[in-house]
């Protein structure tokens, strides 16, 4: 009841009053922006299959600037068919980076499970002693653990509690039915000898590491939500080893910016940019021995959308000559 009185407060206040648009409306919605629309039967069909909203996060980056008197039109000539080729760029983008953290990410599960259990046995991560943290962080991801176990409906949880009698899982099982975010949570508190333990293949320093993971989590929520990523600034920079020259073309990218309409060149940090994250991936393929065919088929996707602007993605002139990106 207090929640139904509480929506009713809510919507008594709320100023949002933008109507429904049929599909056709939002078409001329986008015509009178300026949008050159070719085939309207194609922009028809793509606007019913994918969400207005969801295409305003591409529309925006080929409209005027926010603070332009021109601002939600389009700029001269921009087709819409050249919006939805960026679109489908990114989900392409984002299904083949999905696809490389998978591997990490089942790769880190291991590694925590098959090390800590080692040293401390099947339960040992039960005992605070075997991990390193203050209480409140060991409670908050016990909590974690239990709360994944109930969701899972994973048969082999099923069994092991029927089998042993008992709802707590050896940490073998348990890596297998965490979110990645808590796999990297529970990385972060493990003892700094299980830590070199795990990454004893990839040549970087324990607190690199803990950052890489936590950045790749929100690489991959990204793609699993199906957000826009091809020329997002990620929200957590990825640290750079500052002992391993591999990553020093990687640190800076040139960006011609428009200022006052003149043409200038600004130097950035590239540590937030998706090609940082691929190059990181890159790096931990070969430090582990996985074999992927991953700088292929970046390759090819890239080849395949030409016209996709690469710097907006952070990739520096000769990328694929890079070191960190020969074969191995």
């Amino acid at each position: 009841m207090l929640t139904s009185q509480l929506q009713k407060i809510k919507n008594t206040t709320n100023t949002f009053n933008k109507p429904h648009l049929s599909f056709e409306a939002q078409l001329e919605k986008l015509k009178n922006r300026g949008l050159c629309i070719h085939n309207e039967a194609f922009a028809i069909k793509k606007l019913s299959h994918i969400n207005y909203y969801r295409l305003r996060a591409y529309f925006w980056l080929f409209q005027h600037p926010k603070d332009s008197p021109k601002k939600s039109l389009f700029l001269d000539n921009i087709e819409f068919r050249s919006i939805i080729r960026v679109y489908e760029f990114d989900a392409k983008l984002r299904r083949l980076l999905f696809g490389a953290i998978e591997t990490i990410e089942v790769y880190v599960r291991t590694q925590i499970a098959f090390c800590h259990a080692k040293e401390y046995k099947a339960f040992g991560y039960l005992d605070k002693e075997n991990l390193s943290c203050d209480e409140l962080v060991f409670d908050e991801l016990m909590q974690e653990i239990k709360k994944a176990s109930k969701r899972s409906d994973e048969l082999f949880i099923d069994h092991f509690q029927k089998q042993y009698n008992t709802t707590d899982l050896p940490i073998w099982a348990v890596v297998e039915i965490l979110s990645f975010g808590t796999v990297s949570k529970l990385f972060n508190v493990l003892k700094t000898e299980t830590k070199q333990e795990v990454i004893k293949d990839i040549p970087i320093n324990i607190q690199v590491f803990q950052n890489w993971l936590h950045a790749l989590t929100i690489v991959r929520n990204i793609c699993a939500h199906h957000s826009r990523l091809w020329n997002k600034q990620l929200r957590i920079p990825f640290k750079i080893p500052s002992k391993n020259a591999l990553f020093n073309p990687l640190r800076k990218i040139i960006k011609i910016v428009d200022i006052d309409g003149e043409k200038v060149e600004n130097t950035y940090d590239n540590n937030t940019s998706v090609f940082f994250a691929l190059s990181v991936m890159k790096f931990i393929f070969d430090s582990i021995g996985e074999e992927v065919i991953f700088k292929n088929e970046l390759q090819e996707l890239l080849n395949e959308y030409h016209e996709v602007d690469k710097i907006a993605m952070g990739f520096v002139d000769g990328w694929e000559n890079l070191m960190i990106w020969d074969d191995v």
